[in-house]
């Protein structure tokens, strides 16, 4: 073969190579599209054609790490093809040839940003769909080549990268990419801190259970028809919340929701004796423990409710779900219908390296806001989490040292049969 036609050869390999790595491009933005923004209204069909695209879109937090490798690889040998292209027309010194393959990765790296991405990644922004249906098959293809490079390398980086590394967040979930999308829909400059927190915290719903955001069973206080609704009443008055579960005997046995508000408007006109709580109070839906926030929350969306029972596997009421407490995970910590702050999770900054929590604070909040990793699924809340690693109940005033990370953590107040308010201490950054 002629110096000519083998150059024309790699030329193609080049270009080629450039239009798979913007393949792979335009479906990450369509993903993004279609999955977060949901641009054109468009749905993921649950079967038929182009069902690796929807796969792909099904799983793109699984998927994407590989596919970006694979972006890499594609970027890399387009602008080695190049070279081997151009390099009939040079010289054999080192000087020209380091220059000749200098020129080859920016000339490879122009055309398949100009020639190829900038057009691809529009396509799949704007036609999200038909992009996921025929580009599937490929991406699943370099996502199936690339993935057992993507799972060594990640074996090995955990292997040796410094413990505080590896603790950093990983992973690639399209935030960057949604939110460049929706403000290029908007043709907003920017999107705003507390914006981007919304978005970031839209995303990270995904990943959380009922168990994450519910009112735990000690916390609730409800309404029995075993008592009078004058004791009831009293209840109320003493708790100042607006909605109370109307049950038979105990929380097992949930009826359905009382509204304070109902029934004072149905005592102006009769005894409050007299009322029939069980015709008043109104409906609720049960969810289990172990289901997805997400989930959850669009179902007390859809059918207009406030709250929701919570049970675990064998049917037992362990909770209850409010609709503030599912949208404060989006929106920031809301006051919801039975707490305070103490109840809720809360965390102060009282100095430098000190905070007060709460017993009910979310556990991965508290991890969240100190940077910190307890390495534990055995409890949920930061009470729990003492109670757990004492291996019992503890004392006011005791002191709990964790030497990773290191902290101390200070118990301020216990109830009758629970954790109180804590001091925690960061004894790794200085504090004393």
């Amino acid at each position: 073969m002629s110096g000519f036609w083998q150059s024309a050869l790699w030329l193609a390999l080049s270009l080629s190579s450039a239009a798979g790595g913007a393949a792979l491009a335009s479906m990450s933005y369509a993903v993004a599209s279609l999955r977060f923004l949901n641009l054109r209204g468009e749905e993921l069909p649950k079967r038929g054609r182009g069902f690796a695209g929807i796969f792909l879109a099904g799983n793109s937090r699984r998927v994407a790490s590989a596919l970006a490798l694979g972006r890499k690889f594609f970027c890399a040998f387009s602008a080695a093809s190049m070279y081997l292209a151009l390099s009939p027309l040079g010289g054999e010194s080192g000087v020209w040839k380091t220059a000749l393959a200098a020129a080859s990765a920016v000339l490879a790296v122009f055309l398949q940003y100009c020639l190829f991405e900038i057009p691809a990644t529009r396509i799949g922004r704007n036609y999200p769909l038909p992009t996921v249906k025929k580009l599937g098959a490929f991406a699943f293809a370099v996502y199936a080549a690339f993935l057992p490079i993507e799972l060594a390398a990640r074996f090995l980086v955990g292997k040796i990268l410094p413990e505080r590394l590896r603790r950093l967040e990983s992973g690639f979930d399209y935030i960057d990419v949604a939110m460049m999308l929706r403000a290029d829909e908007n043709e907003a400059e920017a999107i705003s801190p507390y914006t981007g927190k919304i978005v970031r915290n839209a995303f990270r719903l995904q990943e959380l259970d009922v168990s994450d955001a519910m009112l735990p069973r000690t916390k609730i206080e409800y309404f029995d028809t075993e008592k009078s609704n004058s004791e009831n009443l009293k209840l109320a008055l003493g708790s100042h919340h607006t909605r109370y579960p109307l049950c038979n005997g105990g929380l097992d046995d949930c009826i359905g929701i009382m509204h304070i508000k109902d029934v004072f408007t149905a005592a102006a006109e009769r005894d409050v004796d007299s009322l029939d709580f069980r015709a008043l109070c109104r409906q609720t839906i049960r969810v289990r423990e172990n289901e997805k926030l997400e989930g959850a929350l669009a179902k007390l969306l859809k059918y207009k409710l406030q709250m929701a029972v919570v049970e675990d596997s064998f049917g037992g009421v362990i909770g209850m779900l409010t609709l503030d407490a599912a949208l404060g995970e989006l929106v920031g910590p809301m006051r919801g219908d039975f707490g305070n702050d103490r109840a809720s999770g809360s965390i102060r900054v009282v100095g430098r390296n000190r905070y007060k929590i709460a017993p009910m604070t979310a556990l991965r909040r508290v991890e969240d806001f100190l940077d910190v990793d307890f390495d534990t699924d055995e409890v949920s809340t930061f009470g729990g989490l003492v109670t757990f690693l004492l291996g019992r109940f503890p004392e006011k005033g005791e002191r709990l040292h964790i030497p990773n990370p290191e902290m101390t953590i200070v118990i301020d107040s216990v109830g009758e049969k629970t954790v109180g308010e804590c001091t925690v201490i960061l004894e790794d950054s200085g504090g004393d």
